[in-house]
């Protein structure tokens, strides 16, 4: 009865998983609509929202007093929803405190080396620090250990990250992380009301200047209309571009690390030193950033400050009421 089996197989095409069966017996060949496909049978599939939140360990750095530093960062699935997931039973280490500086406000899509948990000297090479996340009642886990693999060192951070930009390990190993200091106009402030952040950052001369590339332009893709009777899947979700560092000079980004909503940030990408602005570029430089609340709550901004190869980072809480 070889004859009457079916065999399936998936095929990509243009970005979606179609399903064909084969008749051997009849050499008919029928397409199912790919929206009746379960959605783990389709790896290309985009969605704008309703996606889980899978935690990242990046690896372990060695401090110079024996301790050691475990590094974090995470994958949204989702390319628009940007969920906020209070400290608690849905966001939590163990075993010990719970709150290790975890990022509560998650943008979409990878973000990687977004914080780090010291851990002493004596952590037990068997021991496990483990980040649990909970969302859409999904539960995703990293787990960080003192796996020998799993240290690294500025240049797996700067290849990961893509801030090397191609320049030489005695750049990389000389430079000096930038300093980042930085003030806000009101740190308690009403929803709606804008609030001024200074960011200072001093570096040292490292690394050197490059010959500038344009930047990549935001991929757009087109909007399909649906059937009346599809299930709400998009079949077509913008692409979510990472804000990246430049590739020449100091910049700054802002964020929201924690907090109930994102606001409004502008500029809401990295900020590039320019000609006019305070300092130099290079070893000092002043940016001035703005950012609205539109919901009351705490929360926290981090600036991250590059000086085109490694990044620094800083908080500031602001406390938003009605």
């Amino acid at each position: 009865m070889k004859s009457e089996r079916m065999r399936w197989r998936g095929i990509v095409v243009g970005g979606f998983v179609a399903i064909l069966a084969l008749s051997v017996a009849s050499g008919v060949l029928a397409q199912v609509n790919p929206r009746d496909v379960p959605v783990v049978l389709q790896p290309q599939q985009r969605f704008e929202r309703g996606q889980d939140i899978q935690p990242i360990f990046e690896g372990w750095l060695r401090n110079d007093d024996g301790s050691y530093r475990f590094l974090f960062g995470y994958l949204n699935r989702n390319y628009a929803e940007r969920p906020h997931v209070p400290v608690g039973q849905n966001n939590f280490f163990l075993p010990g405190e719970q709150d290790r500086g975890q990022p509560t406000y998650f943008y979409p899509r990878t973000h990687r080396y977004q914080f780090e948990v010291n851990v002493p000297a004596d952590f037990p090479l068997d021991g496990q620090l483990v980040w649990t996340v909970t969302q859409q009642n999904s539960a995703q886990t990293a787990i960080g250990w003192l796996q020998p693999e799993w240290e690294i060192d500025v240049s797996t951070i700067t290849s990961n990250g893509r801030t090397g930009f191609g320049r030489g390990a005695d750049e990389l190993f000389g430079n000096q992380p930038p300093r980042i200091a930085v003030e806000a106009s009101a740190t308690t402030v009403s929803v709606g009301q804008p609030v001024t952040l200074i960011a200072r950052v001093q570096d040292d001369e490292l690394p050197s200047e490059l010959p500038e590339r344009s930047r990549s332009p935001l991929r757009q893709y087109p909007a399909l209309t649906p059937p009346e009777d599809a299930p709400e899947i998009p079949d077509n979700v913008r692409q979510y571009q990472r804000p990246s560092p430049t590739r020449n000079h100091l910049s700054l980004l802002w964020v929201v690390f924690r907090g109930p909503d994102g606001g409004k940030i502008a500029p809401d990408d990295y900020q590039e030193w320019e000609e006019g602005m305070p300092g130099d570029g290079w070893t000092s430089g002043t940016f001035e950033t703005t950012v609205t609340f539109n919901k009351p709550g705490s929360y926290r901004l981090r600036a991250f400050g590059s000086d085109a190869m490694l990044i620094s980072t800083v908080d500031l809480d602001i406390t938003v009421t009605e």
